[in-house]
């Protein structure tokens, strides 16, 4: 109990969050604005999808098979390898080897045409608390910019503004990928707040949900995905009964659209 207690209170996030916690119903909530795929596609360039670590993807894994049905091109940008995740009795090494090699085929069955790495280190958590890369956001910011030269995006994808569960990480490349886009293009966030959602402890409670994605045509295709992540299946399994159950429960995607200044 002491050992939870006092990870918690050295967690600047911690705080962060029950500020917020506390200031939510002093505000009033901004209602969705909704936007249509078809809209945030008029521009022909790619999507980009920024995350923190191999199966945050899945987190998209209705909007990436949907943009995949429509021929778009996407690529995938990741910060770490996973490599502070359980090992197996392996190296963390190995586990990075075998989390990069199960992104990139999970990406191939969602339809991505490309996976990149920003060659991060996952720092190795505790049993209360998760850590980021010590890279700050500008640092990082200033890693991405040069990725999101040549054609102009469509739109990028990355996480949203409570990292789905407070992932330092998860919020760490949100954050430089602001800086470095600077409004030059659409943001769309994950797991924008759905009301009776199944899993609502992995919703960005103060994101509207401005684009809703139905994922059933795409089951196979995301079941694919999901089977992919083997060093992973534990978690999806524990949340959903088992990777079948999490699919389902998962098949609709909400996401919160920050607009360009373009």
């Amino acid at each position: 109990m002491w050992s939870k207690l006092w990870q918690r209170l050295t967690d600047p996030l911690f705080y962060r969050k029950r500020f917020l916690q506390l200031r939510r119903p002093l505000l009033p909530p901004r209602a969705p604005r909704p936007v249509a795929l078809d809209e945030l596609l008029a521009s022909p360039g790619p999507v980009m999808v920024f995350i923190a670590h191999p199966d945050d993807e899945l987190f998209a894994s209705c909007l990436l098979c949907e943009l995949a049905a429509r021929g778009r091109e996407v690529r995938i940008i990741c910060l770490t390898r996973g490599e502070g995740g359980v090992t197996g009795g392996g190296t963390r090494e190995d586990l990075g080897r075998r989390r990069e090699a199960e992104l990139r085929t999970s990406a191939a069955a969602l339809g991505v045409v490309e996976v990149g790495f920003l060659d991060h280190v996952d720092p190795l958590g505790r049993p209360h608390r998760t850590y980021a890369p010590a890279v700050p956001v500008a640092g990082l910011a200033g890693q991405i910019r040069p990725l999101l030269d040549g054609p102009e995006l469509a739109f990028a994808v990355t996480h949203g503004s409570g990292g789905e569960y407070w992932h330092p990480a998860h919020l760490l490349i949100r954050g430089a990928l602001f800086e470095a886009a600077a409004g030059r293009f659409p943001i769309l966030t994950l797991h924008a707040w759905q009301e009776g959602h199944a899993l609502p402890g992995l919703l960005n409670r103060d994101d509207p949900a401005d684009l809703m994605i139905d994922g059933a045509p795409h089951r196979e295709r995301r079941l694919a995905a999901f089977r992919a992540h083997g060093s992973q299946e534990g978690y999806f399994a524990g949340h959903g009964g088992s990777l079948e159950g999490y699919v389902d429960l998962t098949v609709r995607e909400a996401f919160r659209c920050y607009e360009t200044q373009r």
